[in-house]
């Protein structure tokens, strides 16, 4: 921003103040539903029980959110900011991309569900979000192969993972 002329520093100090702002916001998030995750997992039987403990004095998965904050610090300790925030990029938009497939999955196979929200622009608006979607994990696959690899794999661990505590849960 510093280098367009007509805006100068100011232009600088002000995108700084908003990149600044929408990290504190997804910041915010993730701690507000990350943990919950967790909760939910352990709640179903998919991960550790006590990691399901509520605080009895604030309502909340006080566990959940301590197994959280460990993870972040440790996150943080073993990468830089540019390496954390292309791993929570890549690592939640595959995410971002299943939601809105199953938007059309769902009109396909579930016709006769009620659909309190409609989607504005449907097909040609969720059609292009996918496109987008795929466009920006295949140009990091392509431009960092290695890295992008890593967080694909560890995303694609979690299904054996998932596959075996789930079947581990039955039998116990």
């Amino acid at each position: 921003a510093e280098r367009i002329p007509f805006l100068g520093r100011f232009a600088g100090a002000i995108i700084s103040l908003v990149v600044m702002v929408s990290c504190f916001g997804t910041l915010h998030g993730s701690m507000m539903t990350g943990p919950r995750i967790f909760f939910a997992m352990a709640d179903r039987g998919l991960f550790f029980q006590s990691i399901a403990r509520v605080s009895p004095k604030y309502q909340s998965p006080s566990v959940a959110i301590w197994l959280a904050t460990l993870l972040g610090v440790v996150y943080v300790l073993l990468n830089d900011f540019q390496q954390l925030a292309d791993k929570f990029i890549l690592g939640i938009w595959p995410f971002y991309a299943l939601a809105v497939a199953a938007v059309f999955v769902l009109r396909r196979t579930r016709p006769d569900l009620p659909r309190p929200y409609r989607t504005w622009g449907y097909p040609v608006v969720p059609l292009l979000f996918l496109l987008a979607s795929v466009g920006m994990m295949a140009n990091a696959l392509w431009t960092d192969p290695i890295n992008t690899g890593i967080t694909f794999g560890i995303i694609l661990a979690g299904l054996p993972v998932y596959f075996a505590w789930r079947s581990w849960s039955k039998t116990a």
